[in-house]
């Protein structure tokens, strides 16, 4: 009769081999994706660098399109970057004068940021451009 230990060890040794190939796959299907978005990150930034835009700037647009008056927290979930880079992407965009800044009415302490009437003609552009590759 075995102990409780050997039958624990006994089980992760024939569970060992048991999903490996289910694995292999998940590994296989993560690297196919990551270098798709690879990809579709390159193709994008080819066609917003002669218009002047990075892709964040791009990503930032979008995610206010879609949500106006957004957080910058808001905005970090919704384009996944780090503060100092989501930052420096939204004073480019003032600068610009696609997007502006507004203190929030129930919480003085939190700034939105929204998308100009310039920036959704700016942001129409730039997705119809994106759409034709």
């Amino acid at each position: 009769m075995r102990s409780g230990r050997e039958t624990a060890t006994a089980t992760r040794r024939a569970g060992a081999g048991a999903g490996t190939g289910d694995t292999a796959a998940a590994v296989a299907t993560l690297r196919e994706s990551v270098l798709a978005a690879r990809r579709a990150a390159r193709t994008a930034a080819g066609v917003l660098g002669p218009e002047g835009f990075a892709l964040d700037e791009w990503l930032v647009l979008d995610a206010l399109g879609a949500g106006d008056g957004l957080t910058m927290s808001q905005l970090r979930a919704a384009v996944l970057v780090d503060k100092a880079t989501l930052g420096r992407r939204v004073d480019d965009l003032l600068t610009k004068a696609l997007v502006y800044r507004e203190v929030d009415g129930l919480d003085r302490r939190v700034i939105r940021v929204y998308l100009s009437a310039r920036g959704r003609d700016v942001l129409s552009r730039l997705t119809a451009r994106l759409a034709q590759g």
